[in-house]
């Protein structure tokens, strides 16, 4: 009976499914409690006295005559069922039918494990012979007692539950969260203290339970909630309660009766005024914070341009010795200031919550290539030799924000020079993998100052460095550190450092990346921008030093400009001439710079409408950015900017607006100048060649797919940023093979 035994252990939950269907199935239901557990408790209750019978009898127990039922094991088991239902009100025809059905579900388990036992058939007795015993023990049991005896168990266990209904009706009463019942018929049934006060008015704990229904002003209040609670299980809701209007969090929760007697819905209220009041409140106060960022940005961003350019103007002119080493010594202090205002905007734009991710794909040569550019001039001054080594098995196309490690590694390998007097800098990347999970791990190692050994990793904390003397030798506002950590920190990463020994720091972080789109690739390589001359500028511009600067700039480049000083001169400049590019500040009196885009791109005159506009601002947040694209700029430069800076910009913007007007073949399709501009894959004919410019379109065409799909997949209601990033790649794709028309502002996507 081994098998038999552990058939019925491991079966538990099969053996409560089958008892329920039976007690629906036939009525019983009705007397039987309504959770699960109740049931388990049941089975688990009578699987003990059959569990112990098969320890005690190797066969089917028989009956024989004269047997004393209450000195036999298992018919003793039934006495005691039959004193505890018994006193429940429960009749011996109901106990006794039911009892029917659990021996049936036994057999029933009996039938379908019978490939799992040793002998089927005496399987099958042996559980019918233990239910008779069971049933002869409740059977002599309630025969043998008096009326009176069963009156008054009745009456203690009456006793009993009212108490313990009450006790539950009281903890209902009692609850904090306002709590409606709602019957099959989705009408209020009952509701808690705390819901009668705030939703109908005060009364006395149980008023609706015991006497007065108010149930119905409180129907006629929540009808739109009632209805909407019939297909949802959490939503938020308004309501004007006794209290002023509320804002409250909706649970709709079945009610848990597996016996299906109580098929009803209890609604749990809770109060989320408070909690949406204090959110708008730090919402406020983060956009409080952006604006000021803003503010600040523009501000000191705008003569510091000027301040820059004019350097860089007088340098271009006679001066003499003494008169440009002033200019250098303008220049580096400028570029020193320009450094410090970086560092305290970043770091307040992290803390305000304005700090915001991309995710895309990127090649890790350029990366570096950033880096050892942005140090070069620092590392020729000192003598320095940075040594750059990237592991084998390191990929080099990855997935991830490139402009924020790039950010990072310039930090850490500016700081390690900075710091080094003699020797060199090594950038050491390899790749490492944690829960399946590809990680680049980045380690500036230098032969400099080195770190104390009490704290070292204080210095990852805001406006700290590691001496006080360093501050005022090598100055720094000590955010920089306090910049990576953050930065690491938004790309799950980590970050740490320690002292070499034998002089000299190592700083290292860790970053998850992901592998490349294999599309991405070709499409890597892009052309350089033409070197446009002689074009006709329309500068918009209200700052006259900056203004001076960009016409100087511009001048070198052989361009005629034309300068106003907000946008409604703009507009009406353009209306009386013609003009190849429109270079916009963005703050500005009487029109501000997104109000004049607006107006250039609804212009009903298509040479107006569809004019290059190049974006400037002292004002850098990504949100400005995102602004100037969004009402139709081709292009964004940030301030202070140099002549090199304003040349790229005006070309990018440039080549994004091709104007080719003649027919071409791409084996073998034919697609007219409307639709396609051959401009930019021409450019990748003639200095790329024709290998690598089919290349690349062949990886357009698979890129497309992939986007495409993606896009056809997104929820434009939670996924509004994952949609921007894919429309915006393939805007970009679309704009690197001449198909300008899909990559306009204005098309479909």
């Amino acid at each position: 009976m081994q098998t038999l035994k552990s058939v019925i252990q491991s079966n538990e939950d099969w053996l409560i499914d089958r008892v329920v269907h039976y007690a629906k199935r036939f009525g019983y239901a009705q007397y039987t409690s309504t959770l699960k557990e109740a049931w388990r408790a049941s089975i688990c209750g009578l699987t003990e006295p059959l569990l112990q019978a098969l320890e005690t009898y190797d066969e089917p127990p028989e009956i024989p005559a004269g047997t004393d039922f209450k000195e036999h094991s298992i018919a003793a088991y039934g006495i005691q069922q039959a004193r505890f239902h018994r006193a429940r009100g429960v009749t011996l025809d109901l106990f006794l039918g039911l009892t029917k059905y659990y021996r049936q579900a036994y057999r029933d388990l009996v039938a379908e494990k019978g490939q799992m036992l040793n002998d089927p058939v005496l399987s099958q007795l042996y559980i019918d012979r233990f239910f008779d015993f069971v049933e002869l023990g409740f059977c002599s049991e309630w025969r043998n007692t008096s009326e009176q005896t069963k009156l008054i168990e009745i009456q203690n266990e009456n006793r009993q539950i009212i108490n313990e209904k009450n006790k539950y009706l009281t903890i209902f009463e009692s609850l904090n969260d306002p709590v409606v019942l709602l019957d099959t018929n989705q009408e209020i049934s009952n509701m808690n203290l705390a819901a009668q006060t705030l939703l109908v008015g005060w009364s006395e704990p149980g008023g609706i339970y015991y006497s007065s229904d108010q149930s119905f002003r409180l129907e006629h209040q929540l009808q739109d909630l009632l209805e909407r609670a019939k297909t949802k299980k959490n939503f938020k809701a308004q309501l004007q309660t006794n209290e002023g209007l509320k804002h409250f969090d909706v649970r709709v929760q079945n009610m848990l009766d597996i016996s299906e007697k109580f098929l009803g819905t209890v609604l749990i209220f809770n109060d989320v005024t408070e909690y949406k009041k204090a959110r708008e409140a730090a919402e406020a106060a983060n956009q409080a914070k952006s604006s000021f960022l803003a503010t600040m940005s523009h501000e000191i961003r705008t003569p510091l341009n000027g301040l820059l350019g004019l350097a860089q103007l007088l340098n271009d002119t006679s001066l003499s010795q003494k008169q440009s080493e002033y200019v250098d010594g303008i220049n580096n202090s400028s570029e020193v200031l320009r450094a410090v205002l970086n560092d305290i905007l970043d770091y307040s734009k992290i803390e305000a919550g304005a700090l915001e991710l991309e995710h895309i794909d990127f090649n890790l040569s350029q990366i570096i290539q950033q880096v050892t550019d942005a140090v070069n001039a620092d590392l020729i001054e000192k003598g320095l030799s940075l040594n750059v080594v990237i592991d084998q098995d390191v990929p080099l196309q990855v997935r991830s924000d490139p402009t924020k490690i790039c950010q990072i590694l310039i930090n850490l390998v500016g700081n390690s020079v900075k710091f080094t007097e003699v020797g060199s800098v090594d950038v050491v990347v390899s790749q490492n993998f944690n829960g399946g999970q590809s990680h680049l791990k980045f380690e500036v190692k230098d032969t400099g100052i080195g770190l104390s050994t009490k704290n070292p990793s204080s210095l990852f904390d805001a406006f700290t460095q590691e001496y006080s003397a360093t501050k005022r030798l090598f100055g720094g506002t000590g955010l920089g550190l306090a910049i990576c950590k953050k930065l690491v920190s938004a790309l799950n990463g980590t970050i740490d450092c320690a002292s070499r020994q034998g002089g000299g720091s190592t700083f290292w972080f860790t970053i998850p990346v992901s592998p490349a789109s294999i599309a991405t690739a070709a499409i890597q390589q892009e052309a350089t921008p033409t070197d446009h001359r002689g074009l006709k500028v329309l500068l918009v511009e209200d700052n006259s030093i900056n203004r001076m600067v960009a016409e100087g700039y511009l001048s070198k480049f052989e361009h005629h400009t034309t300068s106003v000083s907000n946008g409604q001169q703009a507009l009406n400049a353009l209306e009386h001439d013609h003009f190849d590019i429109v270079v916009l500040d963005d703050r500005m009196p009487v029109m501000n710079g997104t109000e004049t885009l607006r107006h250039i791109r609804a212009h009903a005159n298509e040479k107006i409408s569809r004019i290059p506009v190049l974006m400037n601002s002292a004002c850098v947040l990504s949100s400005e950015v995102d602004d100037a694209f969004k009402h139709g700029a081709n292009g964004f430069l940030g301030k202070p900017f140099t002549e090199e800076d304003l040349s790229l910009a005006i070309a990018d913007c440039l080549a994004d607006e091709g104007t080719a007007a003649s027919v071409i073949e791409i084996s073998p399709k034919i697609v007219t100048a409307d639709f396609f501009d051959p401009t930019q894959l021409q450019q990748h004919l003639n200095q790329l060649g024709v290998e690598i410019a089919q290349t690349i379109v062949d990886a357009y065409e698979e890129s497309c797919l992939e986007l495409v799909a993606e896009i056809e997949c997104v929820d434009p209601t939670t996924e509004i940023e994952r949609l921007q990033r894919a429309t915006h790649s393939l805007k970009s794709a679309c704009r690197n093979v001449g198909l300008s028309y899909l990559a306009d502002p204005g098309a479909a996507f």
